[in-house]
């Protein structure tokens, strides 16, 4: 084989090594952004648009702030109130983390209960204490807030979801974020 067939021949070889590395970062890129656990996987997640499936316990980027729901647990009563008979209250203990430059509002308007029974979305209750998310709050540039969203669900309610859907200034939306919170 004389020199010139050696170098094309090296020269496809290179190639090829060079597209198989780039389709596997890809790979494991996105891989990141449907669970959650690649700092560059999270961050594609705001440039892009469409569904973002998570669960309990994993960090997740939107375009403006980070969010973990540390913990999910049924309970018959929170702060004084208790569920109307037939319900159960969900306790969702979540922590918010500003990732933008500026403040940002945020409240009980942002997060909301969903499963395949119910007829319209389930918000959280009014805050009742101090444990309890605030109707409306403002973060701070890398400011975390930690706190308990509880809302009221049917006892024998199953696929349970916990929503964010990423919503500009201008009312377009962006990604979606499911958590699965309950079976």
């Amino acid at each position: 084989m004389n020199v010139t067939k050696k170098v094309k021949i090296a020269l496809v070889i290179a190639a090829v090594l060079i597209v198989l590395a780039s389709a596997a970062y890809r790979f494991v890129t996105m891989s990141g952004v449907m669970t959650g656990e690649s700092s560059i996987g999270r961050s594609i997640t705001n440039m892009l648009k469409g569904s973002v499936t998570g669960e309990v316990g994993k960090e997740y980027s939107t375009k403006w702030f980070s969010f973990t729901v540390h913990s999910v647990k049924k309970v018959g009563e929170y702060a004084g109130y208790s569920p109307e008979e037939g319900n159960v209250l969900l306790d969702v203990d979540i922590e918010e983390r500003c990732t933008f430059d500026e403040d940002i509002d945020m409240g009980t308007f942002d997060f909301f209960v969903d499963a395949d029974s119910f007829l319209d979305y389930v918000y959280p209750l009014d805050p009742r204490d101090g444990t309890m998310m605030p109707e409306e709050f403002t973060l701070e540039p890398k400011e975390s807030r930690r706190y308990h969203m509880v809302y009221e669900v049917p006892e024998d309610t199953r696929g349970l979801r916990l929503i964010y859907r990423e919503v500009d200034e201008t009312d377009k939306e962006h990604a979606t974020f499911t958590i699965n919170i309950a079976d």
